[in-house]
């Protein structure tokens, strides 16, 4: 019985140490078209490609990654399974500015998604969501954020006007050449990439 345990133990700990993704597999995946200019954006910050956890920790020690708020004027974070609260400065004080424009316009609060993920949490992401990148993302260097467009004020429903009127302060920052973003149908959300301007 002790040996059978042995083995258990042994052979969890070994499928704990794969990585479930192959970096290799993962970079020769193509983006489209309209993802590409997201990935040259996020990869002008100066930071390597977010493998793992040691990584991000790195980042935020050198003071690269800051904080995002659970909480600020025009914004909620949503609790985070798949992604972690961190951003490049440039990326959160950009959230803060297009929520606090949204809120100044409308009086209400969008909810921010997701945030930065490591390969290994888009890993975990895809085996509950089918959608989920294989290739890199944006999400992947600390420079993009995803805007629910079905929850606002923490009420899970269609709000076409609050719709539109996110849609319009995000547009203003794509003409300002702040940021790109895509509307995710499957995903109900906006996936917006920070440019190093």
């Amino acid at each position: 019985m002790r040996f059978l345990f042995l083995v258990f133990l042994l052979f969890f700990s070994f499928s704990k140490s794969q990585k479930c993704y192959d970096l290799k597999t993962v970079l020769k995946v193509e983006p489209t078209e309209l993802y590409k200019p997201h990935l040259l954006a996020s990869q002008n910050f100066g930071v390597n490609i977010l493998e793992n956890t040691k990584l991000v920790d790195k980042y935020i020690t050198k003071g690269k990654f800051v904080k995002v708020k659970k909480k600020s004027r025009g914004y909620r974070l949503q609790a985070l399974e798949y992604s972690r609260p961190y951003l490049v400065k440039k990326a959160r004080t950009t959230l803060e500015r297009v929520a606090n424009d949204f809120a100044a316009n409308t009086k209400s609060f969008f909810v921010v998604s997701s945030v930065t993920r490591t390969l290994e949490d888009q890993c975990r992401l895809r085996k509950v969501n089918s959608n989920a990148s294989l290739g890199i993302s944006s999400h992947n260097y600390g420079a993009a954020f995803d805007i629910s467009y079905v929850r606002f004020d923490h009420k899970l429903k269609v709000n076409t006007k609050l719709e539109k009127e996110l849609e319009k302060v995000l547009q203003q920052y794509k003409n300002l050449g702040k940021i790109f973003y895509i509307k995710e149908k499957q995903q109900s959300c906006y996936h917006i990439t920070v440019r190093n301007y």
